[in-house]
C-alpha cells in the first residue's frame, strides 16, 4: 500500500516520479521456504537474521517471474544490481523448526530511481511477518566501472513491474 505524505500535500508523488500504485494489479511471486534445524534458535524459533535471507531471495525470483532475471538486467539495461536501500520487518508471531512459510513479494511502489516491495510470510493463514524492502536502480558508471550511480528506472521495467 502506498503511503501519503504526512503533510497531505498533493501531487507529492507525481513530482517525485513516483508511480502511485494503488488498485493496479503489480509484479508479484509466491516462494515456500521449509524451516530448517539450522534455522532456529536453541528455544527452537527462528533465528530472525534467517528471514532477511529469505526475502533476498524472493526479491530476486520476483524480478525472474517478470522476465527481469540479472543477465537480462545486465544485457539490455546496463543494470549493475538492484541496492537495498533500506528494509523493515515486522514480526507477528514467531516460526518454528518444520513450519512452512509462504513468502509472497509484491511491488507496492515504483519510484523514479526506485521500487519498493512488500514481502509477507504466512504458515497456514497466520501472518507470521510483513515487510517492505526499497531498492535502487544502480548502473556502472562507464568512465569508472568501480563506481556506481542510481538512475531512472526505464518505462519497460516499470511496465513490468506495474504488470501482474
Amino acid at each position: 500500500m502506498l503511503r501519503e505524505p504526512a503533510n497531505g500535500a498533493k501531487g507529492v508523488f507525481r513530482r517525485a516520479g513516483i508511480a502511485d500504485c494503488r488498485g493496479l494489479d503489480l509484479l508479484t511471486h509466491n516462494r515456500q521456504v521449509r524451516v530448517e534445524w539450522g534455522d532456529c534458535s536453541p528455544a527452537g524459533r527462528v533465528f530472525y537474521p534467517r528471514f532477511f535471507e529469505w526475502v533476498n531471495p524472493a526479491c530476486h525470483d520476483m524480478l525472474d517471474s517478470g522476465g527481469l532475471d540479472h543477465d537480462t538486467l545486465r544485457e539490455t539495461y546496463g543494470l549493475r544490481g538492484v541496492v537495498l536501500k533500506s528494509v523493515n520487518m515486522e514480526f507477528s508471531t514467531p516460526a518454528f523448526l518444520g513450519d512452512i512459510l509462504n513468502i509472497t513479494s509484491t511491488v507496492e511502489r515504483i519510484g523514479n530511481t526506485s521500487f519498493t516491495i512488500l514481502h509477507t510470510a504466512i504458515r497456514d493463514s497466520t501472518i507470521i511477518l510483513t515487510g517492505t524492502e526499497t531498492r535502487l536502480w544502480v548502473l556502472e558508471d562507464p568512465a569508472n566501472p568501480s563506481r556506481i550511480y542510481r538512475d531512472r528506472i526505464p518505462d519497460r521495467v516499470r511496465e513490468i513491474l506495474s504488470s501482474g
